[in-house]
């Protein structure tokens, strides 16, 4: 999560969505200009005592698990949900912003996860996808359900104003930029994570018909809303 006084966006860092490069363009537009303080409750506290208002700072989501974790009392993650943002502003000057947020199919989403948690544990082969989709105790200690949607929604109903499409990437990123009135020749898009993809060309070759209708119950609300097909 990242809030730039400057340009007046706000934005939200979903997951397994070319996020991390999105993220990292962000936080560079936006520390050119101003200085990003924690997005912490009490930080925001300071700021108000001092100045009165928040409108005139910039602020970026903390790092880490234990951050996720407990950011309900300490502050908001880098993958902190736009209800918190709008707590942390308050309504009126939540307002003023632009939203932006990325998306991708949850289906080839879902791989992509998988391919990243076996970077964290080697043996665990790409073949096991379909096993681990099924299983309790991976989905219970490798956190496998996503919530990009809790990420981006208030009351289940999204409100980014901008949702750059992972399948539609470079496009949607320049149009952003310039909805925004920053210059994208000035920030081109890198890929920090392009290693982690999965492996093979189809992301459908890994399914059974029963994992699939399962990532599309998981997923149904971003499925329904963006037209995601399998």
């Amino acid at each position: 999560m990242l809030i730039s006084h400057r340009y007046k966006f706000i934005c939200l860092k979903t997951e397994k969505t070319a996020s991390s490069s999105l993220f990292e363009m962000f936080r560079q537009i936006a520390s050119e200009h101003d200085t990003l303080h924690p997005a912490d409750w009490r930080v925001a506290r300071q700021l108000l005592q001092q100045h009165g208002t928040l409108d005139g700072h910039s602020f970026v989501g903390g790092a880490g698990y234990l951050a996720r974790r407990v950011s309900a009392r300490r502050g908001i993650h880098r993958h902190g949900k736009i209800a918190d943002v709008r707590k942390l502003l308050g309504s009126d000057l939540f307002a003023s912003y632009t939203i932006v947020t990325s998306e991708r199919n949850p289906w080839d989403r879902q791989v992509s996860l998988f391919t990243h948690r076996r970077t964290k544990h080697p043996a665990r082969n790409i073949r096991d996808f379909k096993a681990a989709m099924v299983s309790r105790s991976y989905n219970l200690f490798h956190l496998n359900k996503l919530d990009n949607w809790g990420i981006y929604s208030i009351d289940d109903q999204p409100v980014a104003d901008h949702v750059i499409r992972y399948e539609n990437l470079a496009e949607d990123y320049v149009n952003t930029l310039r909805a925004l009135k920053i210059d994208p020749e000035q920030w081109p898009l890198p890929h920090l994570r392009a290693k982690e993809r999965f492996e093979g060309k189809d992301y459908r070759n890994y399914y059974s018909d029963e994992v699939r209708d399962l990532i599309g119950e998981w997923y149904k609300n971003e499925i329904r809303h963006f037209g995601y097909q399998f």
